[in-house]
């Protein structure tokens, strides 16, 4: 080992251990502003828009909702013919 290489490494642990000092410090601080936050975020694509309207076309009937498949996070009446077998299974 150098002369000076014993010295050298007791200066860097001194000043790491200030830094962590910080850096936990910080860290605490910051936790405690996140106490009060939401812990799950919700995606805004998840928002279920007013799916009220219960028509569909005259010759269709109405089963129940879906998302559509042409506006994500939109929910659109799921509108399908009488004499189909999933109208059947309603």
């Amino acid at each position: 080992m150098k002369k000076n290489g014993l010295k050298t490494i007791i200066e860097e642990l001194k000043n790491a251990s200030k830094m962590h000092l910080r850096q936990s410090e910080e860290l605490q601080d910051h936790a405690e502003e996140m106490a009060g936050a939401p812990t799950k975020m919700t995606s805004p694509l998840a928002e279920v828009r007013d799916h009220t309207n219960t028509s569909c076309w005259d010759s269709k009937v109405k089963i129940g909702t879906k998302m559509s498949s042409t506006n994500p996070g939109v929910r659109v009446n799921d509108c399908v013919d009488p004499s189909s077998p999933r109208a059947k299974n309603k």
